[in-house]
């Protein structure tokens, strides 16, 4: 069971139930104070520009990510995610890289197709 989220660390996985409860504040808990996202070509640095891009998307998409498959790699994890809401194309297939610090926050995180 790769694809399990039971395997992914717990800051990835609290990572996910919070953005799918739409809880921008408790979503930022598991990301270092200095952490980046890469989404839409935009690049958010710090835990407040990663909260309001979190509520900025939540409002327009209504996104909801369920997990497909979890690949462990040296230093990331590759998670690919069918996200659902209101957006073109919707569900969409999206590959999530994370990257994690000492502590086993997210230190980066890359949104791709």
């Amino acid at each position: 069971m790769s694809h399990s989220v039971s395997s992914l660390a717990p800051a990835i996985a609290g990572y996910l139930a919070a953005a799918n409860a739409r809880d921008s504040s408790a979503a930022t808990r598991f990301f270092a104070e200095n952490a980046s996202v890469f989404d839409e070509g935009n690049h958010q640095v710090g835990t407040r520009a990663i909260a309001q891009w979190m509520e900025d998307t939540a409002q327009r998409f209504q996104p909801r990510v369920e997990v497909l498959s979890v690949q462990q790699r040296t230093g990331k994890v590759l998670v690919q995610n069918l996200i659902s809401g209101t957006f073109p194309g919707s569900p969409l297939e999206l590959r999530y890289t994370f990257r994690l610090d000492e502590q086993g926050k997210i230190s980066r995180l890359d949104i791709s197709v």
